[in-house]
């Protein structure tokens, strides 16, 4: 979801395509404000992350993309490991109350920009199937702006949409993010983000790019109301 040097260094197409069966949903980066660069190739990522609804609860993600011609898919998987606060409220919203939960994505990201100038533009569009969920189908469609400040090797880039799930009125979806690259292989990004009403978060994240062929993410986030700190850990395998 956020920014990438792009190396794909590794050749070994057939690891690739094993990993995409399994897990191919961001652009090298847990992150949630999404980016409008698309893969140049295939990545792979495994991920950790302790969730902003409570600190009982444990994530494990596992996600890929690649790139079709000018545009980008992916597929991605989600497991969570329910706390018990969460578990009431799964029960108190007639849903599965078990210790586990489990999320699918499948999307597209499409650029709508295509000139090499600071400006880039895309559109994602992600279903989401929610496994143990009485209604299991959710969409999101996002609309994808950033922008390039070469002298200062600092990236803005934006998020405008709308989340729909079941017969539930949309979610306004809205969030910016800035990305500061000190060198070829470190950034630091910073961003803020709002999914639904009630869910306004910030985070901060440090990615690492190692000999371009792997790439390392750790980030720190609350909600704005500083109740749920949560700790996010990455590694992102790119191919060519």
């Amino acid at each position: 979801m956020a920014y990438t040097n792009k190396p794909f260094t590794f050749s070994l197409q057939p690891w690739a395509f094993f990993g995409l069966c399994i897990s191919v949903a961001t652009n090298a980066s847990q992150l949630d404000v999404d980016d409008p660069t698309v893969a140049e190739h295939c990545e792979l990522q495994l991920g950790w992350q302790q969730p902003r609804s409570d600190h009982n609860t444990k994530q494990i993600n596992t996600s890929g993309t690649c790139n079709q011609g000018r545009w980008e898919w992916h597929l991605g998987f989600e497991h969570q490991h329910l706390g018990v606060e969460n578990q009431l409220l799964a029960f108190e919203n007639q849903r599965d109350s078990s210790n586990n939960e489990q999320q699918t994505e499948l999307g597209i990201k499409l650029p709508l920009h295509v000139d090499t100038g600071p400006w880039q533009s895309a559109l994602a569009i992600n279903l989401q199937h929610h496994h143990q969920d009485n209604h299991p189908i959710a969409a999101e469609v996002l609309g994808i702006m950033g922008y390039q400040m070469a002298e200062q090797d600092l990236r803005l880039y934006s998020n405008l949409g709308f989340y729909q799930h079941a017969a539930q009125s949309p979610q306004l979806i809205a969030g910016v993010a800035i990305a500061l690259a000190p060198s070829e292989d470190q950034q630091w990004v910073g961003e803020i983000y709002r999914k639904a009403s009630e869910a306004h978060t910030y985070r901060l994240a440090y990615q690492w790019l190692l000999k371009r062929r792997f790439q390392l993410e750790f980030s720190l986030g609350n909600d704005l109301k500083g109740s749920a700190l949560q700790f996010g850990a990455d590694i992102t395998f790119f191919f060519k």
